[in-house]
C-alpha cells in the first residue's frame, strides 16, 4: 500500500506511528505538511523507523508523488486536516495533489464533512469517513467508520486495517449516525477528563491534597474501566454490585439521580450531535 497524508498534525502522527509499529504492509508513506517545524518533527520521529521496516518515507511542503500503482487498493490518501481547512486542501491543491485525490482511495478523519462533499471537492466518489478519538495518540482509540457506496469491500477492509493501527473500529451503516459517533466517542474523552477534573476538585474540597485527589480520581477511573472490560458484565450490573443499600455509594448515586445526571449526559451528546450535523451543512 502507498499512503499520502494531507496534513501532519497529531492524529496523522498517531496513525503514522501506529502503522509503522504494527508493521502494516506499506511501500511508501508520504506526508504533505506546509509547516516547516512540523515537517522536521515528523522526519525526526519517523524517517528512521520507516526505513527499518522497509518503508519509503518522504515529505514535501506542496506535493505528493504522482506515480500511482495500478493495483486495486494500492493507493490511499489520508485527509488529516481540520474540517475548516478541508475545502482549501482539496479544491485549491497543486496539480500533483489533485491528481492523487482524484485517483486514489480517500480516507477522511475530519469531523462534519460528508462523503458526498469530499467526493465533490476531489472529483472522486471512493471516500471512507473515519472518526477517531484522541486516545488514538497512545494506541487506545476507537474509530467509527462509514464508507460510500462506491467503496468496494476490499477497500473497506483496508480502511479498517489502517484505523486499527491506533485502536478498535466500529462500522456505521448510515452516514448521519457519524454525528452520533462524534458526539459519543469523538468528543467523549473530553467528558471523561471533565469528570476526572470534577472528582479531583471535589476530593480537594473534602480535605485531600490536590495531588492525592488527582491520583485517586485517575486510578479509580482506570480501574473501573479495566474491571468493566475484563468482567464482561454490563455497567449497570457492576454498579449494582458496588452499591450497598443505605451505604455511601447509594447516597452518592441518589444525589446524581436527583440532579438529573443521565439527562445531563444525554443533553450533552445531543448538543454535540446537533453541532456535527450543523458542521456538515456548513462544509457543503
Amino acid at each position: 500500500m502507498n499512503l499520502c497524508f494531507i496534513g501532519g498534525g497529531n492524529m496523522a502522527s498517531a496513525l503514522i506511528g501506529g502503522l509503522i509499529e504494527s508493521q502494516t504492509p506499506l511501500q511508501r508513506l508520504h506526508v504533505v505538511e506546509p509547516d516547516g517545524q512540523a515537517r522536521e518533527r515528523l522526519l525526526s520521529r519517523f524517517a528512521s523507523p520507516a526505513r527499518t521496516h522497509g518503508i519509503e518515507f518522504s515529505m514535501d511542503a506542496c506535493d505528493c508523488p504522482e506515480d500511482l500503482s495500478t493495483e486495486p487498493g494500492a493507493n490511499w490518501t489520508i485527509l488529516a486536516v481540520k474540517p475548516q481547512q478541508m475545502h482549501e486542501a482539496c479544491v485549491n491543491a497543486t496539480s500533483g495533489i489533485r491528481h492523487i485525490l482524484g485517483h486514489s482511495l480517500l480516507l477522511s478523519i475530519a469531523a462534519g464533512v460528508s462523503v458526498g462533499t469530499i467526493a465533490g471537492w476531489c472529483g472522486n466518489p471512493r471516500v471512507v469517513r473515519a472518526m477517531p478519538n484522541t486516545p488514538a495518540l497512545v494506541g487506545s482509540g476507537i474509530t467509527g467508520l462509514f464508507a460510500g457506496d462506491d467503496v468496494p469491500a476490499q477497500a473497506r477492509a483496508q480502511a479498517d486495517q489502517l484505523m486499527s493501527a491506533v485502536g478498535r473500529t466500529v462500522w456505521i451503516d448510515r452516514e448521519e449516525l457519524m454525528d452520533a459517533v462524534t458526539a459519543l466517542s469523538g468528543s467523549g474523552p473530553a467528558y471523561v477528563f471533565r469528570f476526572i477534573e470534577a472528582l479531583t476538585a471535589a476530593g480537594a474540597e473534602l480535605g485531600l491534597t490536590t495531588a492525592q485527589s488527582a491520583m485517586l480520581a485517575l486510578e479509580t477511573v482506570k480501574g473501573a474501566t479495566t474491571l468493566l472490560e475484563s468482567s464482561g458484565e454490563s455497567p449497570a450490573i457492576l454498579r449494582d454490585r458496588v452499591t450497598s443499600r443505605g451505604g455511601t455509594t447509594a447516597a452518592a448515586l441518589a444525589s446524581l439521580d436527583q440532579d438529573g445526571f443521565m439527562s445531563i449526559i444525554a443533553r450533552a451528546l445531543h448538543a454535540a450531535r446537533d453541532r456535527g450535523a450543523e458542521m456538515s451543512r456548513e462544509f457543503r
